[in-house]
């Protein structure tokens, strides 16, 4: 096993239902203080624009409002689209949540891969890796409190300062999401961890062998996490549910990522069809079953995954669905029957292996 393991509920989007109306921003309260209670390590936020189902925009905005609503739980953008934001102003906002939550902010950042969204805030597509490296490189010293300068290709700074600094004299971690090589690289050169997206095996497997191949050494320091969509069959996990608002969810994103090379070419791009890429939803979940099953299945992940540092696993298990009651007694049931027994398999685990 990893020397580390974390476990988080994983993708918060606010979206609604098609017999609904208006976003679901205030759910993430109560889902954030569940997963909480259920001892997950980390909530997950995400962000898209002009979804017309209400995708959540503003990733920070909502973080600080559960920043006040929780008290341990670390809270994460997974991932904000950092190419979008004027690196100040960002730099600017995280602190802020970092200050509300006491320290508890990961920064996921991504370059983003919608045409509509880089269009509508006027961001070259083909600049827009340089444009993040620039971003990262701004933050860091932003978060220094002190006065800086930064002359980039597309980034040019003088005299800035950003106040308050963080709470933690290193800064907030900044984690990169995306799968072409070159954002692979980026993480590993650039970031404290990466968001693998997608949780099939061949890609968590490309990922990790090329961040491998870059950090070599720097693997001490490094965290590797993936979104692992999980759906459980025991009653308590509402599977039916969950599928059903998996299926709309999915539906709503290769909508709009037709025609795009969202993943690298490492599966299948969304079809000019009505049908979904892998045909039928089971097909996008990566782990489905007992309670039981769905430990070993998150199990072969961290023992695949165990000369990282860090290995995160964030449990895609909430979507958009009619009753938060549900996937609250989803989040609480994977807390009692999955965290809580697997938890005790790892630490078993290190037992036996430090004897």
């Amino acid at each position: 096993m990893p020397d580390r393991v974390s476990f988080g509920v994983a993708l918060y989007t606010g979206q609604h239902l098609a017999s609904t109306s208006g976003a679901r921003y205030r759910d993430a309260v109560a889902l954030a203080q569940a997963s909480e209670a259920a001892g997950f390590d980390v909530f997950w936020v995400s962000e898209h624009h002009g979804f017309r189902d209400g995708y959540l925009p503003s990733p920070l905005v909502l973080l600080g409002a559960l920043a006040v609503s929780t008290s341990k739980i670390t809270l994460a953008s997974g991932v904000a689209l950092g190419v979008l934001y004027d690196p100040i102003r960002l730099a600017e906002d995280a602190a802020v949540v970092d200050h509300l939550s006491g320290g508890r902010l990961i920064l996921g950042l991504g370059v983003g891969y919608l045409d509509s969204e880089l269009k509508m805030y006027r961001i070259d597509r083909s600049g827009r890796g340089r444009l993040l490296s620039e971003t990262i490189d701004v933050l860091r010293l932003a978060w220094r409190g002190e006065p800086f300068s930064y002359e980039g290709r597309q980034l040019n700074l003088r005299d800035a300062l950003v106040t308050p600094a963080p709470t933690r004299a290193e800064g907030i971690p900044i984690w990169l999401g995306g799968y072409a090589p070159g954002a692979l690289r980026r993480a590993a050169l650039l970031a404290d961890g990466h968001l693998v997206g997608r949780g099939q095996r061949e890609v968590v497997s490309a990922s990790a062998d090329l961040i491998r191949a870059e950090i070599g050494e720097r693997k001490t320091g490094f965290s590797f996490g993936v979104n692992v969509t999980v759906v459980l069959t025991d009653e308590r996990g509402h599977s039916q549910s969950a599928l059903a608002g998996f299926e709309a969810q999915q539906r709503a994103y290769e909508l709009v990522q037709r025609d795009t090379d969202v993943y690298a070419g490492r599966i299948p791009n969304a079809k000019r069809t009505d049908e979904l890429a892998l045909g039928s939803i089971e097909n996008y979940v990566n782990a489905r079953g007992s309670a039981e099953e769905i430990q070993d299945a998150l199990a072969d992940y961290l023992v695949s995954l165990a000369d990282f540092d860090h290995v995160h696993l964030a449990l895609r298990l909430i979507f958009p669905e009619p009753s938060i009651e549900d996937q609250i007694e989803r989040i609480a049931a994977f807390g009692e029957t999955v965290l809580q027994p697997l938890q005790e398999r790892i630490n078993s685990s290190r037992e036996t292996r430090s004897r």
